[in-house]
């Protein structure tokens, strides 16, 4: 069965999550009903597809009445891969839900741990989370619902992010080159040229091109280190226009910032760009 790991706006976005039946009666699977995030355990059989940058993982099944209660009143107590932490909540607020519910939202930091923070939202059974450690822990868990159910409740995924092991990660990645596409949609010949800046404004490319109606022109790889590019773009010698693209590293989370040039018959804007992220 397959599913997608849905977030609150402002909190992470999975992608797809893929998992068997779960397996074993529910005396097995659930830990004590006094809490209020009670861990599912799942069997050799069942298979999760997980992001590399999930430092651990569990799936868990959430008593979000209990939970909001507990906000509430100011302070929250939530187990989190084995570690329990005690949130108290410095702001809450009520809106309109996604799903036609109220959706409370709190935030507040772990007792005792300087620099820490926690965002909860709660709509009906569904909770997001986010708990930040601060410094020196620098490790994050996150909480998000699924599609599935378990034992009629909703079936959540917690992981952690140590982001001290995802800087090693990433210093290991190579940077994904820039790269530009041209595409002439007018009925005229035109001739564009392109000059790309690095943060410290040095040429790092520079060419023309003359582009034929309905033509398109794909750049050479251009390497890069990490960080904000700028593109000044000349059509026909007249006139110049101007673009940033971020340089990052070539990884399933994210990749340089692709420029697109469509050149119309337009008098004031002869020119769209767009930017591919992936």
């Amino acid at each position: 069965m397959r599913f997608k790991v849905l977030a609150a706006e402002g909190l992470i976005l999975l992608g797809i999550v893929v998992f068997s039946v779960y397996s074993g009666s529910s005396n097995e699977s659930l830990q004590d009903e006094k809490s209020i995030i009670q861990k599912i355990e799942v069997n050799n059989n069942s298979f999760l597809e997980v992001p590399e940058y999930w430092d651990g993982f569990e799936t868990v099944i959430v008593d979000t009445d209990k939970l909001r209660k507990a906000a509430d009143n100011g302070q929250v107590t939530l187990s989190l891969m084995g570690e329990e932490f005690e949130v108290r909540i410095q702001e809450a607020s009520r809106q309109n839900g996604e799903n036609g519910e109220n959706a409370y939202f709190y935030t507040g930091s772990i007792v005792g741990r300087k620099q820490s923070r926690a965002e909860l939202y709660i709509e009906g059974e569904i909770f997001h989370g986010s708990v930040e450690l601060g410094e020196p822990w620098n490790v994050t868990y996150n909480i998000a619902h699924t599609d599935e159910r378990y034992n009629g409740k909703i079936v959540h995924v917690m992981f952690m992010i140590d982001w001290e092991k995802e800087r090693e990660r990433l210093e290991q990645e190579e940077i994904d080159p820039l790269q530009f596409f041209l595409i002439n949609s007018d009925s005229r010949k035109h001739v564009i040229s392109i000059e790309i800046f690095d943060f410290n404004n040095k040429s790092i490319f520079k060419e023309t091109y003359t582009i034929d109606p309905e033509e398109e022109i794909s750049s050479p790889k251009i390497d890069a280190e990490l960080g904000q590019y700028r593109y000044e773009i000349i059509l026909d010698n007249e006139s110049t226009f101007e673009q940033k693209v971020q340089a990052d590293h070539a990884t399933n989370l994210c990749s340089s910032e692709k420029l697109h040039i469509n050149l119309i018959d337009h008098p004031e804007y002869p020119m769209e760009i767009g930017i591919e992220v992936a």
